[in-house]
């Protein structure tokens, strides 16, 4: 049977940030695309999946002792905060239906968490420029907690710290590997498609209990 969205029925809701929260993939793909020109490499899906499912010093090693890029891990890391962090300073800005969707969320008192493979450092100037920062009671990234979005336990603490349950949680993610992880923690998923880099649409309505071009169709 088909899962049907009520946010009232929700008791916590789970956000990727890139290309679910903010219009950040654009810059993301560009500077994979990018890389990947630099170190002369053509990189499957799987290999981008595992890229950006990373903590970004793990993104930065691989691109470096996998791939051959720049100097030093360290690096390849210096690269894209030079390519990234201003953009998320002064470009970053909440998709269509984010803002409408978080408000009625706190009119109800629906904890949210954000879940994300960006750094702190990207992620907390994305939020302040989008003005959504105040929105969220935790915001976790992969850096910090030292696991991947491929890991279960990243949203597993998501929900502990939401003092959810799988069944009364919702999780948004443009990326299908991410839905397909919720969805083995049991949480209800939504595929917010941004870009087919990520997964076509037509990929997370199959994945996910729901498959929305935009947040908007959810209000």
């Amino acid at each position: 049977m088909t899962k049907r969205f009520n946010l009232a029925e929700t008791r916590g809701l789970i956000f990727d940030c890139d290309g679910t929260l903010l219009n950040t993939m654009p810059a993301w793909n560009d500077l994979e695309e990018r890389f990947a020109r630099m170190a002369n490499v053509s990189l499957t899906e799987e290999q981008y999946e595992e890229l950006r499912a990373a903590p970004i010093d793990e993104c930065a090693a691989i691109f470096h002792n996998s791939y051959g890029l720049g100097d030093s891990p360290q690096h390849v890391l210096d690269m894209m905060d030079e390519a990234l962090l201003g953009y998320y300073q002064t470009q970053a800005d909440a998709l269509p239906g984010v803002k409408a969707m978080l408000e009625r969320a706190r009119e109800l008192e629906i904890p949210c968490t954000v879940v994300t493979s960006s750094p702190t450092r990207y992620v907390a100037a994305g939020l302040k420029h989008a003005g959504i920062a105040g929105f969220f009671r935790c915001v976790i990234t992969t850096d910090e907690v030292g696991l991947s979005k491929q890991d279960v336990r990243i949203w597993q603490l998501a929900l502990e710290v939401m003092g959810s349950t799988p069944e009364t949680t919702w999780g948004f993610d443009d990326a299908v590997y991410a839905v397909k992880v919720m969805n083995e923690a049991g949480i209800n998923t939504v595929g917010a498609y941004d870009c087919d880099e990520t997964g076509t649409y037509e990929d997370l309505a199959a994945a996910a209990d729901i498959a929305v071009r935009s947040l908007e169709e959810l209000l």
